[in-house]
């Protein structure tokens, strides 16, 4: 336990754009200058409703069905450009939404995996990165990348349960 307490001694916690953010000091200045990029666009109603925390991570994921859902991000991702930060902020945003949108429909039982996982959500979520990153003006380069994956998002696994899990930990971003 006295090597984990050293590890996360660095760590605070603070709300930034009201949006709870947990890491080192450098992940709070990254994030916070891709949530001021973020705060005035319409899309960020959205995000901030959807998005309890934001948090420094070994990889990128967002856990879409906790009560107080918490975009994990590793440092590829947080430490690239504010405007590429953004748009993955939007992103995982988006698949809580996805999650709470199916458990409203069905409150009694969990909605499938698929409600907002897998390759139909996946599309559904960098459609809306790509809204966002348009919205930032983000460069063509940038935007022409994520609808480039939009149309075949097969990067990210198409496992559900443990299979998903395992893809997830072979992450790199």
């Amino acid at each position: 336990m006295r090597a984990r307490t050293f590890f996360f001694c660095n760590r605070k916690t603070t709300t930034v754009c009201g949006v709870e953010v947990r890491g080192d000091s450098e992940f709070h200045k990254r994030t916070g200058d891709a949530l001021s990029l973020l705060q005035p666009l319409a899309e960020f109603d959205l995000i901030q409703t959807h998005l309890a925390a934001i948090r420094q991570g070994k990889r990128s994921g967002v856990t879409a069905w906790a009560a107080r859902p918490v975009f994990t991000v590793g440092a590829p991702t947080w430490s690239h450009s504010p405007t590429w930060y953004a748009g993955a902020i939007a992103h995982d945003a988006f698949h809580a939404k996805l999650y709470r949108d199916a458990k409203q429909r069905t409150p009694e039982k969990e909605p499938p995996v698929t409600a907002w996982s897998g390759k139909a959500a996946e599309r559904i979520c960098l459609f809306f990165q790509c809204e966002v990153l348009v919205a930032l003006n983000a460069d063509k380069a940038m935007v022409e990348y994520i609808e480039k994956h939009r149309q075949n998002p097969t990067y990210q696994g198409r496992k559900a349960g443990r299979g998903g899990w395992l893809d997830y930990r072979k992450r790199w971003w």
